[in-house]
């Protein structure tokens, strides 16, 4: 699995002239066809695509190349995902937060559960990568509750990641900086920072 861009055409033009390389031994990775095709749901609009896969010209292990404004095996928009995160983190309950975006009830509860469980390791995660970005970063201050602090080392991190890289969204900062696997069940670590 490997996080780009959303356009395709841009995408394709990078692993044509070898621009992108394999995450796990660095060599060059080229085309091999598609993965199956998708639907993003998300409030700014829903979207079908269709990954592009591609095979390490060193290592030979394939990798399907994952939008970065989504989540491994996820179809919603980790922007909306991220978002109810925050919001839940600011007090709302899962109820409104559905209602608000257009959702089941239960499947804002099941993001929310799942970031509940993984929110010790989101914020480590997260506060290393603002430590690498920004090392004179002062201390990330205490929110309120593990779920809390997670979602604001997310956020401290990709404003880090502004200051150093350029503009980027916070989540799909988030989705990029953990290969697409934010709220998967998975014992594979996540990419650490450089």
């Amino acid at each position: 699995m490997l996080m780009v861009e959303v356009d395709p055409v841009a995408v394709e033009a990078d692993l044509v002239a070898g621009r992108l390389v394999c995450p796990d031994c660095g060599a060059r990775l080229a085309p091999w066809g598609n993965g199956r095709d998708r639907e993003l749901r998300s409030r700014a609009g829903d979207r079908r695509f269709r990954p592009r896969r591609s095979i390490c010209t060193g290592c030979g292990t394939t990798h399907v190349l994952l939008p970065d404004d989504s989540l491994l095996r996820r179809r919603d928009a980790v922007a909306d995902i991220g978002g109810a995160a925050a919001a839940h983190a600011a007090g709302a309950g899962h109820r409104r937060i559905a209602k608000h975006l257009g959702r089941e009830r239960g499947t804002v509860r099941g993001w929310l559960r799942r970031f509940e469980v993984l929110a010790g390791r989101v914020r480590e995660h997260f506060t290393r990568w603002a430590v690498a970005l920004d090392p004179m970063l002062g201390p990330i201050r205490p929110a309120g509750s593990g779920f809390a602090d997670a979602v604001e080392a997310v956020g401290v991190a990709a404003a880090a990641a502004v200051r150093r890289l350029g503009p980027c969204e916070p989540w799909r900062f988030a989705s990029a900086a953990t290969s697409g696997r934010l709220l998967s069940n998975t014992s594979r670590p996540w990419p650490g920072p450089p």
